[in-house]
């Protein structure tokens, strides 16, 4: 999946919610989603994302400029996830959707 997303240019809705992806497969989303222009809308809610794909992902938020709603709804990113979190979204300007319920480490 993650070549097909890196080689898409069409798609702009990536609902990946309640797949198990976890720190690992975060962190290799991340990757893959810095190579593509076209997803404004990231759904990643209930992913056991943890501090490690917190920080993955808010590192690869600083590099992608078109996504617009990010749902990291239920992801126990962590102090360290929330943190890394809290230093991207002051640098970001396109961001307008961010829900982020169930996030009692945070």
């Amino acid at each position: 999946m993650a070549e097909t997303l890196r080689l898409n240019s069409t798609l702009t809705s990536l609902d990946l919610g309640n797949n198990g992806l976890g720190e690992g497969g975060g962190g290799a989303l991340t990757q893959t989603l810095r190579l593509n222009s076209t997803v404004t809308s990231l759904d990643l809610r209930s992913n056991d994302l943890g501090e490690g794909g917190g920080r993955a992902l808010t590192e690869a938020l600083r590099l992608i400029s078109t996504v617009t709603s990010l749902n990291l709804y239920h992801n126990g990113l962590g102090e360290g996830g929330g943190r890394a979190l809290t230093q991207t979204l002051r640098l970001n300007t396109t961001l307008t959707l961010l829900p982020l319920r169930l996030l009692p480490q945070f």
